[in-house]
């Protein structure tokens, strides 16, 4: 199959499949851009104090399900991969789910470091390295400057993986960090916890994913998906995704491939479609392995995961689910729902 374009690579960052990417440029949270007025600040060190006052104000925010068969509940979340510091911390009906629940699922658990050291180098997946040719080279450096990334940060790394960096590195013009994403922080609360996670998917499957491609596909790919932060339409859509995930809005969401500047063509749409419907079976299928072992079970995954013809909430309820969205706006919180079921 031809290699696809990377118009979408953020935003499908920012609400979809590419926890990868989240985990494995964790260390960008260090990385001190270059001083300019205009470049945004690396994020803040948390101190306890902060992170108290963060969480006295934290509200819902994603999406969440209700899932129930043959007396077993399990929670379903959508996720986004990079966030604000503000919107970081789950509010109090998504942390009734966590403390309800025993057995963690992520794509990927991104904050084990034996995968992140893993997936630090696309040859232990047997994906091979290349050289950008220099047009392109001097435009992805132009990129850097652009979004203020120390010069020569990422000039080693795979191509396609100094894309998606500087493109996280945009995303802080939005406000958003790596660092802030939904499995950082859901999974550094539930190992604080002494829970482990569950990985859905495996290192291999989700580089050869992104990352498979013959050098001169993976180049246009990524002139394409410069032409786009060049226009200002991926930061736009990077904008559009937080806000949907935020305010819970599913029906814009579901729209996602009409206003992402992403799916134009069928080449776009085909890596659409393998980047997420296609992987929606396999996570329904782990996740149904899990609830079905009988410990109550916490699934978070890309919330994009939750859109199309194969939404995994509609698997779900394909395979005899009981899948009911639990509305943040009414206040219908887990902790109600438990005490109603005990009455």
């Amino acid at each position: 199959m031809a290699a696809p374009t990377l118009k979408f690579t953020i935003c499908r960052i920012a609400a979809g499949a590419l926890a990868v990417f989240a985990g494995l440029l964790l260390p960008l949270q260090s990385i001190a851009q270059q001083a300019a007025p205009k470049c945004p600040a690396p994020p803040a060190t948390l101190t306890r104090e902060k992170t108290e006052a963060l969480l006295k104000t934290s509200t819902d925010r994603g999406f969440l399900w209700k899932i129930e068969k043959d007396g077993k509940t399990a929670y379903l979340y959508g996720t986004i991969h990079v966030n604000k510091l503000d919107w970081m911390l789950p509010g109090p009906t998504v942390r009734d789910a966590i403390r309800a629940s025993e057995v963690f699922a992520f794509e990927l658990d991104i904050l084990d470091p034996n995968i992140q050291k893993k997936m630090g180098d696309p040859a232990n997946f047997g994906i091979k390295n290349f050289s950008l040719p220099a047009p392109v080279k001097k435009r992805i450096e132009a990129f850097g400057r652009k979004v203020c990334a120390p010069d020569g940060a990422f000039a080693e790394a795979h191509p396609m993986i100094q894309f998606v960096a500087l493109s996280l590195l945009d995303a802080r013009f939005s406000g958003a960090e790596a660092a802030y994403g939904s499995e950082v922080i859901i999974g550094s609360i539930v190992k604080s916890g002494g829970k482990s996670i569950v990985g859905l998917e495996t290192p291999a499957q989700q580089m050869h994913m992104l990352l498979d491609g013959k050098p001169g596909e993976l180049t246009e790919m990524i002139g394409s998906g410069l032409v786009s932060y060049d226009s200002g339409k991926g930061r736009a859509a990077t904008n559009r995704l937080l806000e949907d995930w935020s305010t819970g809005n599913l029906d814009d969401l579901a729209q996602y491939e009409k206003w992402c500047d992403c799916a134009d063509s069928k080449l776009d749409r085909d890596f659409y479609k393998r980047l997420n419907d296609d992987r929606n079976p396999g996570l329904a299928t782990g996740i149904d392995k899990l609830i079905r072992d009988g410990k109550p079970v916490f699934a978070a995954v890309g919330s994009l995961h939750m859109t199309g013809p194969k939404a995994l909430p509609m698997l779900l309820a394909n395979m005899g689910y009981k899948v009911e969205r639990i509305s943040f706006a009414s206040g219908s919180g887990v902790a109600e729902a438990k005490k109603a079921a005990s009455n």
